[in-house]
């Protein structure tokens, strides 16, 4: 019975953090907080949750809590490529480059084709001043992934 239990509040939380993604990708942000935060109170363990929470945050510019949630799925799963770079990000946003740069790394290392890591790399480089390392970041990210609008723009600005 016990395991029943967590088994259905698992499901029932990844069928939350589905549907919150769905909130935040129509940028109803709280709405899609306030659901992970249920999935969050059913799974704990739900990196995922943690995750796509941190990414909601960080869209309201709570850039503080989004670092903390990101913390919470870095600590769950810490071999995920996409948790690391979103990290990084936030570090960035923070002016901590150093750190930024070290998760955005380590991230391209477990997954050297993740176009939005070389993206968020060019972000940090550009940020820093090192615009010839954002140039070469900005095209690794569109060789990858040649609908990267975002990356072309900042690449020709």
């Amino acid at each position: 019975m016990l395991l029943a239990g967590i088994v259905s509040a698992s499901q029932e939380s990844q069928a939350l953090v589905t549907k919150g993604a769905s909130l935040a990708s129509s940028k109803q942000y709280d709405d899609a907080i306030s659901t992970f935060n249920k999935a969050i109170s059913l799974d704990p363990q739900d990196a995922d949750a943690w995750f796509y929470k941190g990414l909601a945050l960080s869209q309201e510019h709570k850039i503080s809590e989004a670092n903390v949630a990101f913390d919470h799925a870095l600590l769950l799963n810490p071999n995920k490529s996409n948790y690391n770079i979103m990290k990084g990000l936030v570090l960035g946003m923070q002016g901590n480059y150093k750190d930024a740069e070290n998760y955005v790394d380590k991230g391209l290392l477990l997954d050297p084709n993740n176009s939005e890591g070389w993206a968020t790399k060019g972000i940090i480089a550009e940020t820093k001043g090192d615009k010839t390392e954002a140039i070469f970041d900005y095209k690794k990210a569109i060789e990858l992934n040649p609908d990267d609008t975002e990356s072309l723009i900042q690449l020709y600005r």
